[in-house]
């Protein structure tokens, strides 16, 4: 499989959000089915200059993203939430993305945190998120750290991070884990 991985362009934020909500449906799937719902959810709030991207002809099949303590990588919209998932729905979205991609988070600067890893299905099991992981520490060498965040029934995952070199060094229980479908979340380490 040919792919190359290099920086997303701002004009691809559709096609970044697209990619997220593709990579994510299950975690979405409480929520709506309709992927491009949740993709338009996505589009406004993303910083695209923090994203890397996998691309197969023309296509983006896979993306990755870091930011640091201060700096996160989405911006939601609770009006956005609201008109495309509806009040209650949309609130309720509002506030789990705003805890999950919002607020500040508690680590220091040489810290970087890989935010979102997804690979489209058709491009699964082909390296591609191994070959992102690679680039996006070799783009990020102000970090002498590294962490990340995986669902405790993402085997595949988690496999994957601990052959790179993460290993786990926290697991917190969800609280919304009855509507998500997992129970934790865990806490992945790498250093340089």
């Amino acid at each position: 499989m040919e792919y190359r991985i290099r920086k997303a362009k701002e004009s691809e934020k559709l096609q970044i959000a697209r990619t997220i909500a593709h990579s994510f449906e299950d975690d979405f799937f409480s929520l709506t089915k309709d992927t491009d719902r949740v993709a338009k959810v996505f589009e406004n709030g993303l910083d695209a200059n923090r994203f890397l991207v996998a691309e197969q002809a023309d296509k983006i099949i896979g993306i990755i993203c870091c930011e640091n303590c201060t700096d996160r990588v989405l911006r939601m919209s609770r009006i956005n939430c609201i008109r495309h998932f509806g009040f209650i729905r949309g609130y309720i979205a509002f506030k789990v993305f705003a805890e999950e991609f919002m607020e500040p988070l508690a680590y220091p600067p040489t810290t970087g945190r890989i935010a979102i890893v997804g690979v489209l299905e058709e491009a699964r099991g082909q390296g591609v998120a191994k070959a992102m992981l690679k680039e996006i520490i070799a783009h990020n060498p102000q970090y002498s750290e590294f962490i990340l965040d995986v669902t405790d029934i993402n085997a595949t995952a988690i496999k994957l991070y601990e052959k790179f070199g993460f290993v786990e060094y926290d697991r917190i229980p969800y609280k919304w884990a009855k509507q998500a479908g997992f129970n934790a979340k865990i806490w992945m380490k790498y250093v340089r």
